[in-house]
């Protein structure tokens, strides 16, 4: 006989399939500490150098990137930090991946398809699949989290309005 597991974080999920007509069982989510160890990664972005700087292709922006594909494991996903000084700039650009910013520190305004939006702790961005947008962080610099669907970064294009191109 299979052994039920009750999830002591979602103690009513049970309780909610049941209401919903579900007869699937709850069982433990394979991303909990008992996964295993081949699975989890664990990334310090204190421990992570910084890549980029001031460049005319590009702004005035630096950043971490936490989560990508390695040679040994790919994460099938792209996870990083973007930093800006006060009034720092990433330019207008496109790439084909849909991206996604969560805001950290400061403020700033992200343009997308030429509609400004503002960008600060606790709010979220969604960037679709090859619009243009750029980057002007406030008077307190910025910083953000960013994301792609994409195994690494290294192969995402950055097509730089005012230039060519330029890799992740």
């Amino acid at each position: 006989m299979q052994q039920e597991t009750t999830l002591d974080f979602a103690p009513d999920m049970t309780t909610l399939a049941t209401d919903l007509g579900e007869t699937e069982q709850f069982h433990q989510a394979s991303n909990l500490p008992h996964a295993p160890q081949d699975t989890l990664l664990v990334v310090d972005a204190a421990q992570v150098p910084l890549s980029g700087g001031t460049d005319a292709a590009y702004g005035e922006v630096r950043w971490r990137t936490l989560i990508n594909s390695c040679s040994e494991k790919s994460r099938e996903m792209v996870l990083g930090i973007a930093e800006f000084e006060p009034h720092g700039r990433l330019l207008p650009h496109r790439h084909d991946p849909p991206e996604f910013y969560l805001g950290l520190e400061g403020s700033g305004v992200v343009t997308i398809d030429g509609t400004p939006h503002e960008i600060r702790p606790g709010v979220a961005i969604y960037v679709p699949a090859n619009a243009e947008h750029d980057t002007q962080a406030g008077p307190d610099g910025l910083r953000f989290t960013y994301g792609f669907a994409e195994a690494s970064f290294e192969q995402i294009t950055y097509r730089f309005s005012a230039t060519t191109e330029a890799r992740g």
